[in-house]
Formats: C-alpha cells, sequence, structure tokens
C-alpha cells in the first residue's frame, strides 16, 4: 500500500481522496488540531514503513505474550513454588501484594485523624522512615476506613480539600523497591552521607526538603491517587537471600504490578465516568501504566465482561525513565540477570531486554507493536493497535522523560536506562523530552541518592516542573 492510500485511510489527504461528486457543495470543513494531523501523518508513514518491510499488521497479536500468560490456580505464590508463578500474570483472588494491611495509618487508629503510625514510610530503601510528605490520606487504612470502590488492593489517595473537577484524576506509578514515597518530598538524617558513586554525581544532599509531585499537584488542585504495589511484602514471598540469584531487593516484574493497577484505573475510571484520567509513571511504572491501559483494551476489545475501553477517558500518559527499549540490569556481566536470577528480579530484566543492543522482547511484542506503531494508542484520537475508531475522538497525549546521555548511545549517566531505552519511535504522537545532565534528584532519597539520576526525571525541579506543565497542556 503507498503512503498515500494509506494516508486516505487516516483521513489525511482531503477532498483528493473523497468521493464526492463534480457539482456538489463541499461539505463543511472542520479544522483538525496540527498535533492531530502530525500524528496520523506519523501512524501513515509508520504503517508504510512496516507494510514495506513485510510485516502484515493485522495479524500482530496485542494479546498478552504465552510467556505471561496469566496463572489458573488457585495457590498463592510463596518461597516454594514461585517457579510456577515467575513471569505469569497474577489474577487479584491470589495475588500476594494485593493486600491491604499495614497501610497508612495504624489500624488502632480507625478515625484516621491523628497519623499514629504510616506503614506507606517503611524506610527499607531510603534508608529513612520520616519522609515528611502529605501523609494523611483517604482510601485503605488497614481495611478500617473508605476504600476506592472497586478496587481491593492497596492505594494512597492523598487528602484534596479543593479539587478542580475539571483537571484529570492524577494516579502515580512507583517503580521497583519503591512505593507511593516515590511521590514526597524526602529529607536525609542530618549527617548521612550521599551515595555518589554509582553514577558520578557529586552533589551535597538538600538541607530542606523539596516539595515533590504529590505535593505541588495537591496544591494544584488535583486529584492524587498513588498506587501501592507492595514492594514491601516482596522478600517474604520471593526468595530473598541474596542479590545475585535471589530478590533481596524486591524487585517485582509485570506479572506482579500490571494487574494491581489495572483493577485501580478501572474502578477509577467506572467510579468517575465523566472525568478524564492521567497516569505519571517512572522508571518500571511506565511500561506497567502501558501494559495496564492495553490489558484493559484486549479484555474490553474481546467483549468479556466488565471490560471499559480505557481511551476515551484517559489524558495524558506521562513517562519518566521508562524501560521501553531495554535495561541495563540485562547486560550484567559476566551474566545477565534474566538468564542468572529465577525470581522476579531476573524475571523483569528478561521482559525490558538489552539496553545497548536492545531486540524485541515478549513483553515488549504486543506492547509496543510492529516499530512502535502501537505505542501511543489514541494519540491521534482514532488509532489503537492498528484499528481506527478505537479513541472515541478522545486524543491522548504522550511524553517520555529521560536524562541526557553523556555520550549519546554509549555513554549513559542514568544507570538504568538511556535516551534511546526511553524514546518512543513515534514523533509526531509523543513528546520525548530530555533533562540535563544535572536534573538529579538532590534529596539523596532511595539509599542515599543510589540513583540520583534515574530518579531526576521526576525527583529533580526540573523533572517535577515539566510533569506539571505536560498536565496542563
Amino acid at each position: 500500500m503507498s503512503i498515500r492510500a494509506v494516508a486516505a485511510v487516516f483521513g489525511l489527504c482531503g477532498l483528493a481522496c473523497s468521493n464526492q461528486e463534480v457539482g456538489e457543495d463541499p461539505p463543511p470543513v472542520v479544522e483538525t488540531p496540527a498535533e492531530v494531523v502530525a500524528c496520523r501523518e506519523r501512524i501513515a508513514s509508520k504503517t508504510a514503513e512496516v507494510q514495506a518491510a513485510g510485516i502484515d499488521i493485522s495479524t500482530w497479536s496485542i494479546q498478552d505474550a504465552p510467556e505471561m500468560a496469566e496463572i489458573t490456580t488457585t495457590v498463592p505464590q510463596n518461597q516454594d513454588n514461585y517457579r510456577t508463578y515467575d513471569g505469569k500474570y497474577r489474577p487479584l483472588t491470589n495475588h500476594p501484594g494485593c493486600s491491604v494491611t499495614n497501610l497508612y495509618y495504624d489500624k488502632t487508629n480507625t478515625a484516621g485523624t491523628t497519623p499514629y503510625k504510616d506503614g506507606n514510610n517503611d524506610g527499607k530503601w531510603t534508608g529513612n522512615s520520616a519522609f515528611g510528605g502529605p501523609n494523611a490520606a483517604t482510601g485503605f487504612i488497614d481495611g478500617d476506613k473508605a476504600k476506592i470502590e472497586g478496587y481491593p488492593c492497596a492505594a494512597k489517595e492523598y487528602t484534596q480539600n479543593s479539587e478542580d473537577s475539571s483537571k484529570p484524576i492524577v494516579i502515580l506509578v512507583h517503580g521497583n523497591s519503591t512505593r507511593p514515597h516515590t511521590w514526597e518530598k524526602f529529607l536525609l538524617t542530618p549527617g548521612t552521607p550521599v551515595n555518589t558513586a554509582t553514577e558520578n554525581v557529586q552533589f551535597t544532599a538538600d538541607s530542606t526538603s523539596r516539595d515533590q509531585l504529590a505535593e505541588k499537584l495537591i496544591a494544584q488542585r488535583f486529584r492524587v491517587i498513588a498506587v501501592d504495589f507492595r514492594t514491601d511484602v516482596v522478600t517474604s514471598i520471593d526468595p530473598s537471600a541474596n542479590a545475585s540469584t535471589q530478590n533481596s531487593s524486591g524487585n517485582i516484574d509485570h506479572g506482579w504490578a500490571t494487574p494491581i493497577l489495572q483493577s485501580l484505573v478501572k474502578a477509577v475510571m467506572r467510579n468517575n465516568p465523566n472525568r478524564k484520567v492521567a497516569l505519571v509513571g517512572h522508571s518500571l511504572g511506565v511500561t506497567v501504566a502501558r501494559d495496564a491501559v492495553r490489558r484493559l483494551y484486549v479484555e474490553w476489545s474481546s467483549g468479556r465482561s466488565g471490560g471499559i475501553n480505557p481511551f476515551p477517558q484517559l489524558s495524558h500518559v506521562i513517562l519518566g525513565s521508562g524501560a521501553n527499549h531495554g535495561v541495563s540490569t540485562y547486560d550484567t556481566q559476566p551474566n545477565s540477570l534474566c538468564a542468572a536470577n529465577d525470581t522476579m528480579r531476573g524475571t523483569i530484566v528478561c521482559e525490558m531486554g538489552s539496553r545497548s543492543n536492545y531486540v524485541q522482547t515478549y513483553f515488549h511484542k504486543p506492547l509496543n507493536g510492529p516499530r512502535d506503531l502501537f505505542a501511543t494508542p489514541c494519540a491521534d484520537g482514532d488509532y489503537a493497535f492498528g484499528k481506527t475508531g478505537q479513541c472515541g475522538n478522545n486524543v491522548v497525549k504522550y511524553y517520555t522523560l529521560t536524562m541526557t546521555d553523556k555520550t549519546k548511545g554509549t555513554n549513559y549517566q542514568d544507570f538504568y536506562v538511556s535516551e534511546a531505552a526511553s524514546r518512543i519511535e513515534m514523533d509526531g504522537c509523543v513528546t520525548n523530552t530530555l533533562t540535563t545532565l544535572n536534573d538529579y534528584d538532590t534529596s539523596g532519597y532511595f539509599v542515599n541518592g543510589f540513583i540520583a539520576n534515574h530518579f531526576g526525571s521526576m525527583r529533580s525541579n526540573a523533572g517535577v516542573d515539566l510533569t506539571l506543565r505536560y498536565l496542563a497542556e
């Protein structure tokens, strides 16, 4: 099919492609926004490119990869049978991470008026249990307080006393080994040395705490919900005696995280049918966010009972430091974690693939489609996963945000990802943004600043400001 023929499918060539008879009055002209035109042109050219390579888009599956097919056993995961479950999507009915124990207030304080204990601030990976963020929250409090209707797992809905209902509801999606405190202000205990060795960054930790995305969104009157993948319970479930062949860092894979977020997004959209919803993800949360809406769409388009199409309600998808095309730990020498680790820590690396020599993985295949053609569903208000008419005429805005490479393609500042790993190759349908080499997180969050560059996309001043600017577009 020629580019012109493809363009006709997407409505890009006006009267030249129409069936209007000579002498008839032309239909009224409806001005298509320039960004929509640009995206449709990109879809058309990418479609032609893919077809010229002999790829049949109509047969490209967007179903779950066979390696990740949802488990059907009712036996919950534990340290004796984890290999049966690794890499599989876990239904919430027997998901060990779908837990509401020890959350944001102690269960003895059912009224939630005076926080006695904040289970969110476990301090396990940050080295500090005193975060100082907006810990007062609605939602689950050890099951004693009202929860998000239709959602059985953990999420932290921040208190908002002055909500602007014209703005989208923002769902924050954290990454590996962290919890909702990823999005909150943090300050190292005075005198604590910062860890600068990993990423060769020299900085003095903040002396006063900086408002982070949660605080700033609340101040701007957004309704804010942070999903909680309960990484704190992983080391009691996945073998965790060491970091080489086991999972002492408490990492999770998409089989663990995606069903939890999928359920939250569905519940929020169902409970608020007239509201838009924005997703903001960091690190692992980037591909989890994208995977959750893919699975919701597949469920809906397959006609499953209770399914919803998320795209008519989705406003923004903002993706910080994501492994959309590989991660550094795949290339760890002498053995990739993918090959050497049988727990979720190895499984997630297998799903992500190699940062330095990326080949599309079984996980990315249905998510990205051929050459990223499926990576920005409904960015033009019409096209998703190889089909038109899927979006309810709603344009979804996509953004990626990551730190620039020291030397493009060879010398990476971010410990885990890179420019190429994070960007989505659909220019015109996505805004791929780079921060500078100085835009790292100076709070010392996560093991005293162990990966300050990686967190910079969402916790540096530049990252926070860019995210807020994107949400306003």
